[in-house]
């Protein structure tokens, strides 16, 4: 079946610019012309359009688009190191973005209070996220500490099994136990909690908390602004 310009363009949700402008860049060929000299795409370039309409959804510019299309195995590969850096960049962005409403949120909810002037909101709100990169490095320092604690605890426990040297084993154990105890601390004493029920924030007990079951990212505590006991979602310090 042929298409006109016009017909490829509906059937695939762009405007009759892009699919010349396609046509320009040699991504998009037509298959023939019509009597009065009109482009005319077959069903394969509709496929083709397709797969540029949704390479350009994935945020790939038309130079990466060029390459993936080129290729001879239909550019699998390429297009594979194309997505994992388009995520890494997307990543990154997203983290800014969620940085700056963050800023935005404190500082207008300082403003908002009347209890600050646009000077010292901008003081909270540069304490906050001085605050974050504590927790954020916290965080880090605990996942570090933990990776090396296992190791040396199977490291401890292999010797004392095969070889039969138990002073390792007893006198790194409780050296490996204080060292994480630290970083709990340390990780703890950089944490707040979120309420999934009412938004707000509060620090609870550090032994509550320390035995409360808990994911990844949340920890299940009873909130005290409105009671409810559900895994909260965990966040950093303001002060």
């Amino acid at each position: 079946m042929s298409y006109t310009t016009g017909e490829i363009a509906a059937l695939c949700g762009v405007t009759v610019r892009a699919v010349q402008f396609y046509d320009r860049e040699g991504l998009l060929k037509p298959d023939g012309l019509s009597e009065g000299g009109r482009r005319l795409y077959g069903d394969e370039s509709v496929k083709t359009l397709q797969i540029i309409c949704t390479y350009k959804s994935l945020g790939l510019s038309l130079s990466e688009i060029k390459r993936v299309t080129s290729e001879k195995d239909g550019g699998a590969q390429a297009l594979l190191v194309l997505l994992e850096n388009k995520e890494k960049e997307l990543g990154d962005k997203l983290d800014a973005i969620v940085s700056q409403r963050d800023n935005v949120r404190v500082f207008k909810e300082r403003l908002k209070s009347g209890l600050a002037a646009p000077s010292q909101a901008l003081c909270d709100v540069r304490k906050i996220m001085e605050s974050k990169k504590r927790y954020q490095a916290a965080i880090v320092l605990m996942s570090v500490l933990t990776v090396l604690g296992l190791c040396a605890e199977i490291a401890f426990t292999v010797l004392w099994i095969v070889k039969g040297w138990w002073l390792p084993f007893a006198v790194g154990m409780p050296c490996l136990l204080a060292v994480m105890t630290v970083a709990v601390v340390v990780w703890m004493k950089n944490t707040a909690y979120v309420c999934r029920e009412c938004g707000k924030k509060f620090v609870p007990k550090f032994w509550t908390a320390f035995f409360a079951p808990h994911t990844p990212k949340t920890r299940k505590l009873t909130c005290p602004h409105c009671g409810a006991k559900k895994y909260h979602f965990e966040t950093y310090r303001d002060e």
